[in-house]
């Protein structure tokens, strides 16, 4: 038992220190302090189960006592039936006896009426002198037969109430006899139930026991796996040590590069805010290039007339300059105001997305449905309203998320160049037409 309460615990430890060491990094001080630990905490959970009984050894003691007592029962009631057995043949001795008596007290009782009859016949001839004269020793041994019989007749009834007395006894004891064999009786039928019980937990405790040593069997078969696992952790720790050393040898170039990558990262971001900030001077220079637009449209000109601002059948492009921006006398960011009555399969989410975009993104989202590579009509776009490509698509997709509730432009296998949901893409050429329907009669 010692042997295996030390083998246990000398492979709790190694465990202990397997894990510890491979989850630390190499710390064997840690590793060691935890595999002692371990094995004291083994040790004394060993000795401890070891003192504490067992459910098997308390249920074969519980077993054992039963038994004697059932032995001890049966005894008993082997000896009940023996003294039962004296005291019906002491009572039958009885009953034979007292019939014996009954029937010589019956026959006494026979004589003392014939000598009593003899006696009143003897009296009746006293009248005569000569007959008593000869009837004198006669009647003096009639009277010596009837005192014996007197006294045979009281030591007959003695005899007979000394009789019955021990016969009530008998009877009593054998009441009570049968009293305690119908107690014995009940007591040996609970303690064969009892004993059913125990047999059962006795199965029952041995199929446990089966469980407990199957248990045992997959504890010794996770310990050999734990073993297995703490020396591949090992090897694996020895064989990584080398790869550790390159590594913390290789940390400090990384750094090196890191901190230049910072810096670069830094410069970019610099470059990133002289950018937004030429974005926003050039979006105060639209602005206030819009409000000079509209202030010169105020004032009475004949520009309408103009050959310089004559404008093409096509709404997405100039004949003359697939490039060049398409010159317009309304406000570009402006919404428009669309009639969707001819249109009657427009659903509303749509009719209000529709309503949000301002005329160059209805310009932009033509681009992209009719041209197959709309890239440079994107960018003049984007360049006329101090804005990039990348951007104009976002701002689309963002009100189509805000109304309709989904993108409807994703990025296609050419880099850079969006292309039109297919699932949406009946509803954008719908809203397309209308605007087209609206430049045309403008």
């Amino acid at each position: 038992m010692t042997g295996n309460r030390f083998v246990l615990s000398s492979i709790a430890c190694g465990v202990s220190f397997g894990i510890t060491l491979g989850l630390s990094r190499g710390d064997f001080g840690q590793s060691l302090g935890n595999g002692a630990m371990t094995f004291l905490a083994s040790q004394i959970g060993a000795v401890v189960a070891s003192r504490q009984p067992t459910e098997d050894d308390e249920g074969q003691w519980r077993s054992e006592e039963l038994r004697g007592h059932i032995r001890a029962l049966q005894r008993r009631r082997a000896d009940t039936y023996t003294e039962l057995e004296q005291l019906m043949e002491e009572r039958d001795r009885a009953s034979s006896s007292l019939q014996a008596i009954q029937g010589q007290l019956q026959q006494l009782q026979t004589k003392s009426n014939t000598l009593w009859q003899q006696k009143e016949a003897l009296s009746w001839n006293l009248t005569s002198p000569a007959a008593g004269r000869r009837t004198t020793t006669e009647i003096q041994d009639f009277e010596l037969r009837i005192k014996t019989l007197a006294r045979e007749e009281a030591e007959l009834n003695r005899s007979l109430s000394s009789t019955l007395a021990a016969k009530q006894r008998a009877e009593s004891h054998l009441i009570t006899t049968q009293s305690e064999l119908s107690q014995i009786l009940a007591q040996v039928a609970e303690q064969k139930v009892h004993k059913a019980d125990i047999l059962e937990d006795i199965m029952s405790l041995g199929e446990q026991q089966q469980q407990l040593n199957q248990a045992l069997i997959q504890s010794q078969q996770q310990l050999e796996d734990l073993d297995r696992y703490r020396r591949d952790r090992t090897q694996l720790v020895e064989s990584a040590e080398p790869v550790r050393q390159q590594v913390s040898q290789g940390s400090q170039s990384l750094q090196g590069a890191i901190h230049q990558l910072q810096g670069q990262i830094g410069s970019l971001h610099t470059e990133l805010e002289t950018l937004e900030t030429q974005i926003l001077d050039r979006r105060t220079q639209k602005i206030a290039l819009d409000q000079e637009l509209k202030t010169l449209r105020e004032q009475p000109q004949s520009i309408v007339s103009s050959p310089r601002l004559a404008t093409v059948s096509d709404p997405w492009q100039e004949s003359s300059s697939p490039t060049a921006p398409k010159p317009s006398r309304e406000d570009p960011a402006a919404t428009l105001r669309l009639d969707f009555s001819p249109y009657p399969n427009v659903t509303p989410p749509w009719i209000a997305f529709a309503a949000q975009l301002p005329r160059y993104e209805f310009q932009a989202l033509g681009a992209i449905a009719h041209e197959k590579s709309p890239a440079s009509n994107l960018k003049r776009i984007a360049e006329a309203n101090l804005t990039m490509p990348e951007l104009l698509i976002d701002a689309i997709n963002e009100r189509a998320l805000e109304t309709i509730g989904d993108i409807i432009l994703e990025p296609s296998a050419k880099k850079g160049i969006p292309v039109i949901a297919q699932e949406y893409e009946t509803d954008v050429r719908a809203i397309l037409r209308v605007y087209e329907a609206m430049i045309d009669e403008s």
